[in-house]
């Protein structure tokens, strides 16, 4: 039961970076051309990818961080910088560019998959717990449960757009854009205090 609660901060955190709510408007702005059915499967089979690019991540980034020799402050000031700016485009509500909301062709793994369910900011945290917990167990487990919420919100995604409005759907974002802020200040703080600690040590 411990192990479970322990998981709690980590998968809210995973879901709030990943946003499958107020990306919702902007995911089905790319698969609008196609059916009601279709579009439910080409949301799941990017919700798959994108977990599977977290997985990558938690395995191999500390891989490439190691060959570039990142520090921990590095990381963590990093990734609650690309989570801030994450956060104000949710909170302000900033419009995706035009080119990335038409795409020619069917989504496949860009833009949906990545850079919109899996960004930056996801990367950054993933590679920066798997450091500071050192235990991918627990990482995998956490990824995992809160990929079990995304993908549920993926497969209702069309149906959320017609029940809440854009407006509703919005005012989530905004919501979700709050809390991810209070993230990434929390993160920024202790990148502060890890690099404070580094230079007190050389």
């Amino acid at each position: 039961m411990e192990f479970f609660l322990s998981l709690i901060p980590l998968v809210s955190k995973f879901f709030f970076v990943t946003n499958p709510i107020g990306n919702t408007p902007t995911i089905i702005s790319l698969v609008k051309d196609y059916d009601f059915a279709k579009q439910k499967r080409i949301m799941i089979r990017e919700g798959i990818f994108a977990l599977l690019i977290a997985l990558f991540f938690q395995f191999f980034g500390e891989f490439f961080l190691g060959l570039l020799n990142i520090q921990d402050y590095a990381l963590t000031l990093c990734g609650g910088s690309l989570l801030l700016i994450v956060a104000f485009s949710m909170i302000f509500n900033v419009e995706q560019p035009t080119d990335i909301q038409k795409p020619k062709a069917e989504p496949f793994i860009v833009p949906i998959a990545t850079p919109i369910l899996t960004g930056p900011g996801l990367m950054a945290m993933i590679m920066l717990y798997s450091r500071i917990e050192n235990n991918q167990l627990k990482i995998t487990a956490a990824i995992l449960v809160a990929w079990v919420g995304i993908l549920s919100v993926l497969a209702v995604g069309p149906y959320l757009q017609r029940v809440f409005g854009k407006r509703g759907l919005v005012a989530l974002e905004q919501l979700m854009g709050m809390i991810l802020a209070f993230i990434s200040t929390e993160m920024l703080v202790n990148g502060v205090s890890l690099f404070l600690k580094n230079f007190k040590g050389n």
